[in-house]
């Protein structure tokens, strides 16, 4: 009963951070390392978009008192 409790509050935190599982991490270890690079470059390209948007949207509030 404790693990349990003890595993579902790592999985709560993991979500609340955004963080990834192990096992995700683990699998792009395992793929060529051109298809890391690509990934990766999708991932930091739609992270990058992201901040634009919020940039974009905090102008839109800020902006506007």
């Amino acid at each position: 009963m404790g693990v349990e409790k003890v595993l579902d509050s790592k999985k709560a935190l993991q979500v609340v951070n955004l963080s990834p599982s192990e096992s995700w991490v683990e699998k792009i270890q395992h793929i060529h390392p051109m298809k890391q690079v690509a990934y990766m470059s999708v991932i930091q390209i739609c992270v990058f978009f992201g901040m634009l948007g919020s940039f974009w949207g905090i102008d839109q509030v800020v902006g506007n008192i």
